[in-house]
């Protein structure tokens, strides 16, 4: 019954994220499909892991493969081959599973392969920023491991005002609608501003440097625009632009910025100005933020750092990526566990978990029973993940 369970919920996944993944490449959204593609590889791999049936099990394998080497492809490239097809498993087994009816039949769950050729810019653009609203994401605060400082400090800088603005706006403090996070890659700025935008109920706009950047002249600045727009249309709306040291650059060393460079800038500066007193938050997120111009850096309230993770708050991360599997937390050696975690980040720990929970599953579809994820689980993964920031300098 379990296995039965476990099933149906990783069919379920496959079948949300391949949706997704279809829909993002007939729009030409190479990169951001690509994502989703290798969720959707993950998810099968999964699958085949619990299928009692071999033949079954290799074809959700083959699959899995198929779907990572179409997601390598459209990062590396932005298209596909006529002949690089994502192929699904054809029904016929008498497992309601075995085919999910993407793509079959030449339709859309099958993306074609000319549904983006590369020919619109170097660079995508912001055409229908709509594409990159999402609902307020189902996060908050007590989904994400650790952090305890930076959740205090959002509480207190953003989220309290927004909640008392009357009481603040007695004392002529009005609310924060700019922040900057910085610190090393894999310490959580996507996820914790994620879960703010969950914590608050604000609608949320995801974007990369990619999404707005254009190499004509003004585009760029009408691309920070439109998204703009689309923020104060559906606000309260959390606006989230990740790697912002490449879309507004200082450019140390007296080098000049180009026109569009100048115009993009100063229309990010200008809409985060116009967009006080609207219920729109920007949060930025760099690993260099003295690589970020500085008039950019000036219009944000707030500037704070996301640190690696210390050894407490390293075993609450995982403890968050362990507490909806079959784990015996209580019966971890959480200080061995601290120990051998040191300079691992908040992604490479998910990683972690996800490889226990994997080598416990083995286990489980072996004796055909439950494992529990135990110490031994952790251990072996965490042997055989690399700590990203053994060599982080800040």
């Amino acid at each position: 019954m379990e296995d039965d369970i476990q099933r149906d919920i990783l069919q379920d996944r496959y079948e949300e994220y391949r949706a997704k993944a279809d829909e993002l490449r007939a729009q030409g959204e190479a990169k951001k499909a690509a994502a989703y593609y290798e969720k959707c590889a993950d998810a099968m791999a999964d699958l085949a892991a619990t299928e009692s049936s071999d033949s079954l099990a290799e074809k959700r394998r083959d699959l899995a493969q198929n779907l990572a080497n179409v997601a390598e492809r459209l990062r590396d490239s932005g298209s596909l081959d006529a002949t690089e097809q994502v192929d699904d498993m054809e029904s016929g087994d008498g497992d309601a599973g075995a085919s999910d009816d993407a793509g079959s039949g030449g339709g859309s769950g099958s993306p074609d392969a000319d549904a983006s050729d590369g020919s619109d810019a170097d660079s995508e653009s912001v055409e229908d920023a709509g594409e990159y609203l999402e609902p307020p994401p189902d996060l908050d605060f007590e989904d994400v491991g650790g952090m305890h400082d930076l959740k205090e400090t959002l509480r207190d800088k953003v989220i309290d005002p927004l909640e008392r603005s009357d009481l603040y706006a007695e004392y002529d403090l009005g609310v924060v609608n700019g922040v900057m996070l910085y610190g090393p890659p894999g310490t959580g700025k996507t996820y914790i501003t994620r879960a703010l935008a969950g914590k608050l109920g604000y609608n949320f706009v995801d974007v990369e440097p990619n999404d707005i950047t254009s190499s004509l002249v003004g585009e760029a600045a009408d691309n920070v625009s439109e998204l703009y727009d689309v923020a104060r249309d559906n606000q309260p709306c959390l606006v989230f632009i990740d790697e912002v040291d490449a879309l507004m650059p200082s450019r140390s060393g007296g080098s000049q910025k180009t026109q569009s460079e100048r115009q993009m800038v100063n229309q990010f500066l200008t809409e985060l100005t116009e967009t006080r007193g609207e219920d729109v938050i920007t949060v930025t997120a760099t690993n260099i933020p003295d690589e970020v111009d500085g008039a950019a850096t000036s219009r944000f309230q707030e500037r704070i750092e996301v640190p690696p993770p210390g050894p407490e708050a390293r075993e609450a991360i995982l403890r968050v990526h362990l507490r909806n599997r079959p784990a015996l937390p209580d019966e971890i050696d959480w200080e061995r566990i601290r120990e051998s975690t040191e300079g691992y980040s908040g992604r490479d720990l998910e990683v972690v978990a996800d490889d226990a929970a994997l080598a416990a599953l083995q286990e489980a579809v072996e004796d055909d029973e439950i494992r529990h994820i135990r110490q031994e689980h952790l251990e072996q993964a965490l042997a055989e993940t690399d700590p990203s920031l053994d060599h982080w300098s800040g």
